[in-house]
């Protein structure tokens, strides 16, 4: 089954985010961060919509003995993640019926349950958009805010006074909302600030055989996380011993391999299609994995390639196995090049 991918606003854009801003380096990304939630089943109220649907949430995934195909064990992980009913029963009837469709998530739901998740994104929304219309008042004690989809609730964060925030926040919404206040120890514009500072002078990494990958404020666990390609094991806290912030506002991950400081080359990634093959809407998914130990530097960024066009994908020295993959991230094709410092490779995968 071939499941696509289509984003729809805010809500959806929020959904997978786990940190509130990311700077690779770039512009700042405002918004409302997404709960990373424990992957616990959840039964959803849409899931009496097909009567034929009697297995208990998680019953039948917990028998499965066999792997599950990847398309579905990622709708049963994204079900899980937006309160869905996600037992593989359940998961498998959905797919089978027509009256599903790809839109509002990248997995089939049922129109019961488009409309279940509209309405909940709607009220999310209008919380969310209260919040930060009260605390654009209370700056001094405004931790964030994030949307716990799992759970259906928006959580606000303040270092101090929870419940006078609380009834603030109420009074603006002017409805009972699924409101959570939580009490964190940092403010949203300190970690900010501290973000701030840390793009703006991080070329002095290298003196420490490190290289930034991103900066970001995580709003869900109150801190700043800098990630970091170093071989150095000392790297993270000599990154701590820089800037002199405790290790709880200031989370510092180092890949361990220093791959970002290492020369680069580019695979140039072309498709060609055999006779009787079919183009992709969208194109397909670049996947690189190396022969050896290390990431290629840029495993957040989406690379993709559509018939006719040249995508250069930049990749460390040594050999890497290029696959194309599909819109449910099954492999169509792979072959092996190996990268040079500083040259590019050509590498047409021809898809039959």
């Amino acid at each position: 089954m071939g499941w696509g991918t289509r984003g729809i606003g805010l809500a959806i854009a929020v959904a997978v985010v786990v940190v509130a801003c990311s700077r690779t380096p770039g512009p700042e990304a405002g918004g409302v961060a997404s709960a990373s939630a424990n992957p616990i089943a959840s039964a959803n109220p849409t899931a009496s919509a097909n009567p034929t649907a009697s297995a208990s949430a998680g019953a039948a995934s917990a028998s499965t003995a066999a792997p599950l195909p990847s398309a579905i064990a990622y709708a049963v992980h994204q079900r899980q993640q937006f309160g869905l009913r996600a037992d593989v029963a359940w998961v498998e009837q959905v797919a089978a019926d027509p009256t599903a469709r790809v839109f509002l998530l990248d997995i089939p739901l049922l129109p019961a349950e488009e409309q279940w998740l509209s309405a909940r994104w709607a009220t999310l929304d209008d919380v969310a958009a209260a919040v930060n219309a009260y605390a654009a008042g209370h700056p001094d004690e405004f931790g964030g805010v994030y949307l716990d989809q799992q759970q259906g609730d928006v959580v606000a964060l303040f270092t101090a006074h929870l419940e006078q925030h609380r009834q603030g926040i109420l009074a603006k919404l002017g409805t009972p909302g699924p409101l959570v206040v939580k009490q964190v120890t940092y403010t949203d514009q300190e970690l900010r600030a501290l973000q701030d500072k840390i793009s703006a002078g991080w070329d002095w990494l290298r003196s420490i055989q490190a290289a930034p990958s991103s900066v970001a404020v995580d709003t869900i666990n109150n801190c700043t996380v800098l990630s970091i390609s170093s071989a150095n094991p000392d790297a993270p806290a000599l990154v701590l011993a820089h800037y002199g912030e405790p290790a709880d506002k200031l989370r510092v991950s180092s890949d361990g391999t220093g791959v970002a400081l290492m020369p680069k080359g580019w695979v140039d990634v072309s498709v060609r299609l055999a006779k009787g093959a079919r183009a992709l809407a969208g194109g397909w998914t670049i996947d690189l994995v190396g022969d050896g130990p290390g990431l290629w530097g840029l495993d957040d960024v989406g690379w993709f390639v559509v018939p006719g066009g040249v995508t250069k994908v930049p990749a460390t020295v040594g050999g890497w196995t290029v696959s194309l993959l599909d819109e449910s991230r099954r492999t169509v094709v792979s072959r092996h090049v190996v990268v040079t410092a500083g040259r590019h490779v050509a590498l047409v995968l021809t898809v039959r």
